[in-house]
C-alpha cells in the first residue's frame, strides 16, 4: 500500500458572511455565488464556494459541459436538482445528497427547485469549463 501523502499548503483563514456575502455573476448568470475564501488560503491547490439559484433554470439546463480539473465534489445544502451525467443518466438529488465528478465527465444541470443551494469544492481552484455540442 502506497503510504504517500501530498500536503496542501495553507494558512489559517476565517471566512464571514458579513465581510464576503453572495455576489451575482460567475459562470453562470442565473447563480450567485460566495467564495470561502479557501483557494487564497490554499496558494489556489483547492477551491470552495457556495452556490445559490437567483432564476429559474434555462430550458435545456446548462447545457452540457464539463471542467478540466482534478477534483470535483457538490454538496447539496438546500433543494432539488437534476443532473444529467455522461455514462450514467439523469440523477436526481436532493439536500444532504452529495457527489464526486471525476476530471472532465460531461453533465448538464436540467433542473433545480427555486431554492437551490450548494457547497462546491474543486482542485485546482482555477480550472477550465469546456462548453459541449449537444
Amino acid at each position: 500500500m502506497d503510504t504517500t501523502t501530498t500536503k496542501i499548503p495553507s494558512t489559517f483563514m476565517v471566512n464571514r458572511i458579513s465581510e464576503n456575502p453572495f455576489v451575482d455573476g460567475g459562470l453562470r448568470v442565473y447563480r450567485a455565488y460566495r467564495d470561502l475564501g479557501i483557494a487564497e488560503a490554499t496558494k489556489g491547490a483547492v477551491h470552495a464556494q457556495i452556490i445559490r439559484t437567483t432564476r429559474p433554470c434555462p430550458e435545456g439546463g446548462s447545457g452540457p459541459h464539463y471542467h478540466d480539473l482534478e477534483f470535483q465534489m457538490v454538496f447539496v445544502l438546500k433543494g432539488r436538482s437534476r443532473v444529467w451525467f455522461e455514462g450514467h443518466g439523469e440523477v436526481e438529488f436532493e439536500a444532504g445528497d452529495c457527489w464526486i465528478q471525476p476530471p472532465c465527465i460531461k453533465h448538464n444541470v436540467m433542473y433545480y427547485s427555486d431554492d437551490y443551494e450548494l457547497l462546491e469544492l474543486t482542485m485546482p481552484a482555477e480550472y477550465e469549463t469546456v462548453a459541449e455540442e449537444g
